[in-house]
């Protein structure tokens, strides 16, 4: 039975300092930062070491069962007080990791919701520049647009000035034009007075254009010799 009962506490021992190793391990595993949140590798560690935990406080737990079925009832108090430390240590581990998961799963689950928010973020920059990028584009185009309306506006404006001025000209010769004629009506002999001046500058022109062209063909002719 001795040698039975060394044999089971050295396997306890051994067990919970493997336990104890993992449980530390575990810790830092999981309240560690990690850059890539993508990267699933850390939450698959995790995992792993919360197994390898497990089967181990499983397998404390049976060789604890073990060590119950060693001890019998008329047996020395400091084996019974190993044992009841046995147990102790196990109720305390299986807290301990209990504890080590929740603050693990609190902490990956806030590492998560940081990450999301700054994915978040970046989406909200990168969509807030193509915007900003659009809206710069069309208040160029606006403003194109303004120039042009403003160019055309003076186009028309110019454009009506002139018909304005023509229309003003057109007013002013057909008022001369009349009253010209309401004074030839008026006053016959200031008509026949100007047609006979026209007819004198018609001769007058018809004997200047005879007396060119009698000296063209006289210089044409002395040319000729």
């Amino acid at each position: 039975m001795a040698s039975r009962w060394e044999d089971l506490r050295r396997e306890a021992r051994q067990l919970e300092n493997a336990i104890d190793a993992k449980l530390v391990s575990f810790s830092k595993l999981g309240t560690s930062h990690h850059d890539d949140r993508s990267n699933s590798s850390p939450a698959r560690s995790c995992d792993a070491i919360a197994k390898e935990i497990s089967q181990l406080m499983l397998r404390l737990a049976s060789v604890n069962d073990a060590m119950n079925e060693v001890v019998h009832a008329d047996a020395p108090s400091a084996m019974l007080h190993t044992l009841q430390r046995h147990h102790d240590i196990l109720q305390d581990y299986k807290q301990e990791f209990n504890k080590t998961k929740a603050n693990v799963n609190a902490f990956q689950e806030r590492e998560d919701l940081i990450g999301s928010v700054r994915q978040d973020i970046h989406a909200h920059k990168t969509t807030a520049g193509s915007v900003s990028r659009r809206t710069e584009l069309y208040m160029k185009e606006n403003d194109g647009l303004l120039s042009s309306d403003r160019l055309a506006d003076d186009a028309l404006g110019a454009a009506m000035s002139a018909k304005e001025s023509l229309a003003s000209q057109r007013n002013l010769l057909s008022s001369i034009s009349n009253q010209v004629t309401g004074l030839a009506n008026r006053y016959p002999a200031i008509n026949n007075l100007m047609t006979r001046i026209n007819f004198r500058k018609r001769r007058d022109s018809i004997i200047l254009g005879c007396v060119i062209a009698g000296c063209i063909i006289l210089i044409f002719i002395y040319s000729q010799w």
